[in-house]
């Protein structure tokens, strides 16, 4: 047996990404929407950070975005910060009182996707929609909870990602700055149009059968918010 390489070796169990929820005042939406493009995004590259996803919502918060970049160690937190590494004290400041003229609030925390349970989308960069379920796990219930994931949901929906009725599967759990323990499950869809047909397993498996799935997880989780959003791409990198 030839010893394994980088590439054929297993994917590490998680990923972890620092998320941020910004809700955007209407008024201030063109400002908000410049800042980002031409001074957010270039300082953001130029203090290291490797990629950014910014997905508007359109189904849930009206005028919320979402950030989403890699956390590969909390050190990178330590030390000054991103604005003031990128651009100096001064400049770093002033481009923050900016922002926050243009804001009503923010939210900043830890996702872990949890890459057994996860089918990642292929592109880069990520697809145009991504409809997020997040869910209360039960006392308990969380190991149980999982295997029910890999067991019934994953097979389904590594089909219907090989057949192009959806671009991804993700599974994450919420860490510090959100609720720990909270699990939410993504689905990547490369335009909306393509939720018309139903959910899922109703397309992949049938009306009757779909319904017996989701009765095996009566009792593990109970859902706390659904959302749909557009990923931006000139936001984005």
């Amino acid at each position: 047996t030839p010893p394994a390489t980088a590439s054929s070796s297993p994917p590490p169990p998680t990923a972890r990404f620092i998320v941020t929820v910004t809700q955007v005042k209407p008024d201030m939406l063109d400002e908000w929407m410049d800042l980002q493009k031409n001074e957010v995004v270039p300082a953001l590259k130029k203090a290291g950070i490797p990629s950014r996803t910014v997905s508007r919502t359109v189904f849930g918060n009206t005028y919320e975005y979402l950030s989403i970049s890699p956390l590969e160690s909390y050190g990178v937190l330590d030390g000054p910060g991103l604005f003031t590494r990128a651009l100096g004290p001064e400049a770093g400041a002033r481009l923050a009182a900016k922002l926050r003229k243009c804001i009503t609030a923010q939210r900043t925390y830890i996702s872990t996707r949890q890459n057994e349970l996860s089918i990642p989308p292929d592109s880069n960069p990520a697809p145009a929609v991504a409809v997020t379920f997040r869910r209360r796990i039960a006392p308990g219930k969380g190991q149980e909870y999982r295997n029910y994931i890999k067991s019934e949901l994953l097979p389904v929906y590594k089909k219907a990602k090989a057949e192009g009725k959806i671009a991804g599967y993700t599974v994450s759990t919420r860490g510090l700055g959100g609720t720990v323990g909270d699990m939410t499950t993504t689905t990547f869809y490369s335009k909306f149009a393509d939720l018309d047909p139903g959910t899922v397993l109703t397309r992949m498996l049938g009306e009757e059968a779909a319904q017996k799935v989701t009765a095996k997880a009566t009792g593990l989780s109970t859902v706390v918010e659904t959302v749909a959003r557009r990923r931006v791409a000139d936001l984005s990198y």
